[in-house]
């Protein structure tokens, strides 16, 4: 029997239009901003599609869209045959903050929670990581007692929910902050967000990473603190200001061609999004917000550097 070849379906390059692929989050952005930025760029035809997020990066790999504005980040899953087909993996800008909204509203960036029993008073990223993953160099954490800041005198078992290691908050996590070292073993995996929160609002000694926005009269958010001290509530502001770490971002991917540089018509939308009217636009919508000005810059000079 002959062994089957796989000949992937890659699309032909489409030099008279740029399609924006989008999740169903960024759909109705992705559509405003192409349509606004084609409106004045007539030679280059502009067009978004509406995509769910597991298909947005192999439409992207295959060729079917020419960039994709979304809010998650690739898996290995996605990277390893991305780079396989494509010889790079793409060039990634943040262009907009992702806000906090309430609870029903599903908000991108997160917040670290425990039950209104528990008197922790802030938590650290190096904490969260020492009691998430294992192999930290200060130590891995498995009770309340080992965190300084804790002053309850009774010991108590830390225990961790978290979600699905593929589900997009925990890839951000493992890729942003916990160095992408193994689970540790204590606590529990749940399938979703809203179970998450019900587990916690029934285990006083539990500790948590959600969405922000889902505190109620059972759970409550931790101010997060930096090496000096300093305490960070899930707010706009603070998002802005680049002191909350749990802030999420909505990306613009933007795959390289055979020279490693990016088409120039996708540079040219890119650019736009990060432009003053760019920006405008973002920040009129519900669930994003602009770039802070220096952000901005840091996205710009990012984006010059492989165009």
């Amino acid at each position: 029997m002959s062994a089957m070849v796989y000949t992937p379906d890659i699309a032909p390059s489409d030099l008279s239009g740029c399609k924006l692929g989008a999740c169903e989050h960024s759909g109705d952005l992705a559509d405003q901003l192409a349509r606004e930025f084609g409106t004045y760029h007539r030679e280059m035809r502009y067009s978004s599609t509406a995509l769910g997020q597991a298909a947005v990066f192999a439409y992207l790999m295959t060729g079917k869209i020419s960039m994709a504005l979304i809010e998650r980040e690739m898996t290995s899953f996605e990277t390893v045959p991305y780079r396989k087909l494509l010889n790079s993996l793409p060039v990634v800008i943040k262009v907009a903050i992702c806000k906090p909204l309430f609870a029903d509203e599903r908000s991108a960036s997160a917040s670290v929670y425990v039950h209104r029993s528990n008197p922790l008073p802030h938590i650290s990223m190096q904490q969260l990581s020492q009691i998430y993953t294992r192999g930290n160099l200060p130590g891995d954490y498995s009770s309340w007692q080992q965190l300084e800041q804790y002053q309850e005198s009774e010991a108590s078992s830390i225990y961790p929910l978290r979600l699905p290691d593929i589900a997009p908050l925990s890839v951000y996590l493992s890729q942003h902050h916990f160095g992408q070292r193994q689970p540790d073993s204590n606590g529990e995996y749940v399938c979703d967000t809203d179970a998450l929160i019900n587990k916690l609002e029934n285990t006083p000694a539990a500790i948590a990473i959600a969405e922000a926005g889902r505190e109620n009269p059972h759970i409550r958010a931790v101010p997060v603190s930096d090496e000096n001290g300093n305490l960070f509530d899930a707010t706009l502001e603070n998002m802005q200001g680049g002191h909350y770490p749990l802030t999420r971002y909505l990306h613009l991917y933007l795959p390289k061609n055979q020279d490693v540089l990016i088409s120039q018509s996708s540079v040219a939308l890119a650019e736009f999004m990060l432009s003053p009217a760019g920006q405008k636009i973002i920040n009129s919508q519900h669930r994003y917000a602009a770039l802070s000005d220096e952000m901005v810059s840091s996205q710009t000079h990012l984006l010059a550097q492989n165009s």
